[in-house]
């Protein structure tokens, strides 16, 4: 996934000045919500090369795509004097809201896990338990790449209703 983000970074950085941020900002957001709702079928069943590695490949040169133009977007327009400000308000804004995201998804991640295995806790105990356990953590994992999949997607939503700016406004003149 990393070396997914690093590619699609850099590749943006390339194609921004060609055909502006928007463009990319919206390949990146449907790709990371494809990428993230095609997480959310996994199951315990499944393998890395089935079930995770085309995901995860997918989601990653999504959010490098996003990475730049968002940056640029966001800063685009800000005086220059102004321009150290904005840059900590939107380094602030990854930091917060990397860990509030992470804490809502994980917060759905582990109810799910417990309801599942609540409810299966009867049939765990005359079968496998460490299947019923696999199959919970499976959907916990599931639940949560789809409550992803809805940001993403709200990402998308985003970027088609309101971002408007020109490649003048992302280089300066």
């Amino acid at each position: 996934m990393t070396a997914a983000v690093l590619a699609a970074s850099a590749a943006s950085a390339r194609f921004v000045p060609r055909i502006g941020a928007r463009p990319l900002l919206l390949a990146g957001a449907a790709a990371s919500t494809g990428g993230l709702y095609w997480l959310s079928r996994v199951s315990e069943h499944g393998t890395y090369a089935s079930g995770l590695l085309g995901p995860m490949l997918v989601t990653g040169a999504g959010f490098g795509l996003l990475i730049v133009p968002l940056s640029l977007v966001a800063l685009a327009r800000v005086a220059e004097a102004d321009s150290g400000v904005a840059s900590s308000l939107l380094n602030t804004g990854r930091q917060v809201g990397g860990s509030i995201g992470l804490a809502v998804l994980g917060t759905v991640a582990w109810t799910v896990v417990a309801d599942d295995a609540r409810a299966h806790a009867a049939a765990a105990r005359t079968a496998s338990w460490q299947a019923a356990y696999r199959h919970a953590l499976a959907a916990g994992f599931d639940r949560a790449f789809l409550v992803a999949a809805g940001i993403a997607l709200l990402i998308l939503v985003v970027a088609i209703a309101a971002i408007r700016v020109r490649r003048a406004d992302l280089s300066g003149g």
